[in-house]
């Protein structure tokens, strides 16, 4: 071996893995000069005489100071600076509480010079460890990192148990360092062993009948093992709302046999859930909620649901009975029964509505389809415009959230895209015609630390045969606050005679916001909306608001107070304050 250079064994690197994650927090005991950044939080992390309080013992003191050194060294080679000069140049006490000055020149860095990452056994040609290899963040010429080599080390070690390589273990392992020529080596070799296949899969419950269950498992008796979609299946098990818990386990079986046989324990869930509550919004005002469901009407998993809301402004009432057909998972068909009424400035309407729809998860499980038909008797009053209307709509719609469940708080990047298509004839029986397609979507990006950036897009478009019979719940408004802000809930739209908002057939509507952090859980907020409803795009004439807001993301989800400013000058109000919870998608 050459003069010069230093050989770890395997298990040195967590040590310094540690060190070089940890976050520092300086305290008033050291004066550390010379380093900054990363290396800075290091060092004060290792360093156990920046821990030490004022009242320290001088005999525990000196033995302080006399560590401190080689917790530099171990610190700064975290990092690949291996010829550092330390100091540690003064020590004083100030009104009782002592003070270290640390002078700390890093040098030059260690820098790698070769790197060879290879595997071997049956995971040469697995396609997830060939993307993993092309990813390797160790190149020639970078740093030396100790922390990224431990990350990328744990990476093959985790990416070889989530494909079923039990038996994988490191026949190389090595970062060879020559301090004085300040280069390094990396070798490792990962040797995957053969791959193991799912074994039988049991389950422990008397909740629902095991044949419903086992359209949940997405797999088959011996095909090669794959950790995600066992922890689909955990998934799975969860969001189906039959249990409380869900125990999942694999034991992966000894050689010859290969086989991972997996079991698992579920506990039921309540099957009775009473949910009331209570919310507000300037557009409905105060909002009182009320809800039953029954998780496991039987063991064929069925459900029943029942909610109620009532408020100054809109009131309904509806009843859902739902039932999984074939893959659990991803298809479900629903019963449903509802009322609603609704009371604005520009319409008033009552709705009876029954109808059915089929969800099911389309194109890799990404996108939710629903395919639904409802049966509606409408009694609505728009203006100089009244009816009594039957419509039977069926319909399809789409919508993909990323993520799939979006937290209650705070969320830094996430996007919510929904598209719907429906419409009838009187072929049907329907006392209209029409046809209507939606596209809507918002989008959620972090700018720098504690800020984010907000945009939403909306247009709908109906093909109609006599617009005066559309009731008012297939009409288009536009303002409140989930579209224009700055303008009263549906104030914006095509006018009769008198004045009075009709709706229109097509609507527009977009915003754009920034959020930044001021203090904790509270926010600012600048924002600008634009839209309108119209009768015919030629015709479009938006209307545009711009203002300020505060936001609190409590525990319960957000909070938001703005204030708009209408920049039109026929807009019925110089500003307007919009009040809203709920979460961002």
């Amino acid at each position: 071996m050459l003069r010069g250079m230093r050989r770890f064994p395997d298990f040195r690197g967590p040590a310094l893995l540690l060190g070089a994650l940890w976050s520092g927090i300086t305290t008033a005991a050291v004066e550390l000069k010379g380093v900054s950044g990363a290396l800075r939080d290091n060092v004060l992390a290792q360093l156990a005489l920046d821990d030490a309080p004022c009242d320290v013992p001088e005999w525990r003191l000196r033995r302080l100071r006399r560590d401190a050194e080689p917790q530099i060294r171990a610190a700064l080679e975290a990092y690949g600076r291996y010829e550092p000069r330390i100091e540690v140049a003064s020590l004083e006490n100030r009104n009782g509480c002592w003070r270290d000055r640390i002078l700390v020149e890093p040098g030059e860095p260690v820098r790698l010079r070769s790197v060879r990452v290879d595997i071997s056994g049956e995971a040469a040609s697995d396609e997830a460890f060939r993307q993993l290899l092309a990813g390797n963040p160790l190149r020639p010429g970078d740093v030396l990192n100790h922390a990224k080599y431990e990350r990328y080390k744990r990476a093959l070690q985790d990416l070889a148990r989530r494909q079923g390589y039990f038996a994988a273990r490191f026949t190389t392992n090595s970062v060879d360092v020559w301090a004085k020529e300040r280069v390094a080596d990396v070798d490792l070799e990962l040797d995957s062993g053969p791959r193991y296949r799912f074994g039988d899969v049991r389950f422990e419950q008397s909740v629902v009948d095991e044949a419903v269950l086992r359209r949940l498992v997405s797999f088959e008796r011996g095909k090669p093992y794959d950790g995600e979609a066992v922890a689909d299946l955990y998934d799975s098990l969860l969001a189906a709302g039959w249990f409380g818990s869900v125990d999942l386990r694999t034991e992966p079986g000894a050689a010859p046999d290969l086989a991972v046989p997996i079991t698992v324990t579920l506990s039921p869930a309540r099957r009775h859930v009473y949910v009331a509550g209570a919310g507000y919004s300037t557009d409905t005002g105060l909002k009182v909620r009320g809800g039953y469901t029954n998780h496991r009407v039987n063991r064929r998993g069925h459900q029943l649901e029942a909610k109620a809301s009532v408020s100054s402004l809109e009131s309904e009432a509806g009843l859902s009975y739902r039932f999984p057909r074939g893959d659990p998972r991803v298809e479900w068909l629903s019963a449903d029964l509802g009322f609603r009424h609704e009371e604005t400035q520009t319409s008033e309407s009552d709705i009876w509505k029954i109808g059915l729809r089929e969800t099911r998860r389309r194109h890799d499980r990404k996108w939710l389809e629903t395919r639904f038909i409802d049966a509606a008797v409408e009694d609505f009053k728009v203006g100089d415009d009244s009816g009594h209307e039957f419509l039977l709509i069926p319909g399809i719609s789409w919508a993909r959230t990323v993520p799939e469940i979006v937290p209650v708080v705070h969320l830094d990047r996430g996007y919510r895209i929904t598209a719907r298509l429906s419409g009838t004839t009187e072929a049907l029986g329907s006392n209209a015609e029409f046809l209507q397609a939606e596209l809507a979507g918002k989008l959620i990006l972090p700018l720098w630390p504690g800020a984010r950036f907000l945009a939403r897009a909306e247009i709908g478009s109906t093909l109609k045969d006599e617009f005066r019979e559309l009731p008012a719940s297939v009409r288009y408004f536009a303002g409140g606050d989930s579209s224009v802000r700055g303008y009263d809930y549906e104030a914006l739209g095509p006018t009769d005679d008198e004045g009075v908002v009709i709706g229109g057939s097509h609507k527009v509507a977009a915003s754009i916001e920034v959020d930044q952090r001021v203090w904790r859980d509270w926010y600012l907020a600048a924002f600008a909306d634009t839209g309108n409803a119209v009768d015919n795009f030629t015709n479009l004439r938006t209307k545009t608001s711009i203002g300020g807001g505060l936001r609190w993301y409590s525990p319960l989800g957000p909070v938001r107070l703005d204030v708009a400013f209408p920049l039109d000058d026929d807009a019925p109000d110089d500003w307007r304050v919009h009040v809203t919870l709920g979460p961002d998608l």
